[in-house]
């Protein structure tokens, strides 16, 4: 079961995480495509404010240039012809060659005319030593002649953020997925844990079913084993052990199969309208007989008004049938037994009272589970400590409940309750 929480855990990180990886990853990519093209649009803006500058100015200000270099890390050039007239921050070691290249590729890709005529293109560049840059060129046609504007916006400090932004996203990422895996490790536990009980319980079933079947197949292997020696009224006896112990068997594998019927939800309860006094009324005369024999009283205790209810009436009598016969085989004459009912507003209870032992507190919820036997019941051959579970699935399958509680002055008290229409 570890290992298949394993898998699980690995499996739904190993999923989710890469949806969770790829929707980053796609994120970050669109992220990075809209920030390049707002830093080649707010590139182009300034070329075009700088283009402006030139056509407007007679006289132009180094101190202009200087601004507009500060306000968005560029390096401007203005010639006049051949002839410069402004290399603001493009000195040969920072990016000088740069704009001669830009110029070069502007004329042959871009088509920038060799006469005075109005003419400006941006665009991404790579320069001879490895540097990414947008370029821009201009020409800008006076009165006496054309000034060409070269300006170029090294890409620099956009890659280290872009850079920076993988780094945090991918740490942000691996934090994700490492929360995700803790996550998935506790959610397959949560969902595993009913499964590993439901195993549990499977196997310590089929390990006491199998210990319960053996003891009454021994007994009928030895006894039909003596019949092959034994003559006369010794074969009888063993005869009768052989259908005692195959009677003993029977209701054993029938109260299995009532507890398997349970598990798959395959038991249909056939609910009707039924009158519960009459159900219990059915039920005292089928034990009182028994009760007399063995020297035990049995009474019945009916309210004067009691209200119809929506059961099986077969699988109520089937629980009621349950408690009753438990607690005549727990009683010690010369004790009793009360069965009755108790009505409520929205519900009503059946119970069983007894003068016997009664069920100890450490108990009270383990009588229930199967193949669960109290200390006094563990001579007593004709319980397998399956009653009860078969009586609390049926109070289960009702919307109902069963629980015991200790009775006044001595012994236990079950009580079934279900609810009322």
């Amino acid at each position: 079961m570890k290992w298949l929480r394993v898998k699980l855990t690995a499996f739904n990180t190993l999923v989710t995480g890469t949806v969770l990886l790829c929707m980053t990853v796609l994120c970050f990519a669109l992220s990075e495509k809209s920030g390049r093209a707002e830093a080649f649009r707010n590139f182009g803006t300034q070329l075009s404010t700088a283009t402006a500058y030139l056509q407007s100015q007679e006289k132009l200000s180094m101190h202009w240039f200087e601004q507009l270099e500060a306000s968005g890390s560029l390096r401007a050039s203005v010639t006049d012809g051949n002839i410069p007239l402004f290399s603001v921050g493009l000195k040969p070691e920072r990016g000088g060659s740069a704009a001669e290249q830009a110029k070069s590729i502007a004329e042959k890709d871009y088509g920038m005319p060799e006469k005075a005529k109005a003419f400006s293109c941006v665009f991404p560049m790579t320069s001879e030593d490895g540097r990414a840059y947008y370029a821009g060129v201009a020409k800008v046609p006076k009165e006496n002649g054309v000034l060409e504007l070269t300006l170029l916006r090294p890409l620099d400090d956009l890659q280290r953020g872009f850079a920076r932004q993988r780094i945090t996203v991918g740490i942000g990422a691996a934090v994700a997925v490492g929360v995700l895996g803790i996550f998935s490790w506790g959610f397959a536990g949560r969902v595993l844990r009913p499964v590993a009980e439901s195993q549990r319980r499977q196997t310590q079933f089929i390990a006491a079913a199998s210990h319960e079947l053996r003891t009454p197949l021994t007994s009928i292997l030895s006894a039909a084993s003596a019949m092959e020696r034994a003559e006369g009224a010794e074969k009888k006896t063993f005869s009768q052990v052989i259908a005692r112990e195959g009677d003993r068997m029977g209701r054993l594998i029938q109260d299995m199969l009532d507890l398997a019927s349970a598990d798959s939800g395959g038991w249909r309860m056939r609910k009707r309208p039924i009158e519960p006094d009459m159900l219990l009324l059915e039920c005292f005369e089928t034990y009182e007989p028994q009760a007399r024999e063995r020297g035990l009283g049995l009474h019945l205790q009916l309210p004067e008004n009691v209200t119809v209810i929506s059961a099986d009436p077969d699988r109520i009598g089937q629980a009621l049938s349950i408690l009753v016969d438990n607690a005549l085989s727990y009683t010690p004459a010369p004790g009793g037994v009360t069965i009755g009912i108790q009505t409520f507003e929205k519900k009503l209870r059946f119970f069983v009272s007894d003068t016997g032992p009664g069920v100890p507190d450490g108990e009270k919820q383990q009588i229930f589970q199967r193949f669960h036997r109290s200390e006094a019941a563990r001579s007593d051959r004709k319980h397998f400590g399956l009653g009860l579970s078969i009586a609390a699935e049926i109070a289960a399958a009702h919307q109902g409940r069963l629980w015991v509680e200790d009775a006044p002055g001595g012994g236990a008290v079950f009580f079934l309750e279900l609810p009322r229409l």
